[in-house]
């Protein structure tokens, strides 16, 4: 199974930023478009995985993830990885970024300590809007940027992680939680 850990949203952040995304998309080239029900933030992709991986990371979560406080955070500004130049993800940011960051290092640990091998990459806290397959002029750069740069969703509490596996299906992968995790309250 496909394993992955990850925050959602509430749906008042989401509704607000699926709003400035439709705005723009009428004046963009194709790009593959995240669904607003699939957004989250993800702390660590495991990958194809064995059920007994599960079992082997889910107390080492729950008891790092403990240790953790909950926070308020919000989606602010946007960018492209691997950079505006050479687009090929567009994304709105999480903040605050070193609790986001804190959260992340915590999964990433015990995911470690479960024998469980990442990817390496570093984490960096945002929530993927859309995937570009051909290259995007430099006038759609500007317009997606225009549309989310000053974007700031209302404020939500961050008090938990979720371990969901995820199936791909040919109209995108269904994401189902099989284990929360709570942040400290």
């Amino acid at each position: 199974m496909r394993l992955f850990i990850a925050s959602t949203f509430p749906t008042a952040a989401i509704a607000l930023l699926s709003e400035r995304v439709a705005g723009a998309k009428p004046r963009l080239p194709p790009a593959s478009w995240v669904r607003a029900e699939s957004q989250h933030l993800t702390f660590a992709f495991l990958g194809e995985q064995r059920p007994s991986a599960v079992d082997a990371v889910a107390p080492l979560l729950r008891e790092r993830l403990a240790t953790i406080e909950a926070f308020t955070g919000e989606l602010r500004g946007c960018g492209f990885f691997p950079n505006a130049r050479h687009a090929r993800v567009g994304w709105v940011g999480a903040e605050p970024r070193d609790r986001f960051v804190e959260v992340a290092r915590a999964v990433r640990d015990a995911i470690s300590d479960a024998g469980i091998e990442l990817d390496g990459k570093e984490f960096q806290p945002h929530l993927t809007v859309m995937r570009i397959r051909d290259r995007w002029p430099p006038q759609a750069i500007e317009i997606f940027e225009n549309a989310l740069r000053e974007f700031i969703s209302p404020q939500f509490r961050v008090d938990r992680a979720t371990l969901f596996s995820s199936k791909l299906s040919s109209n995108g992968a269904i994401h189902t939680p099989m284990h929360e995790f709570p942040l400290a309250s």
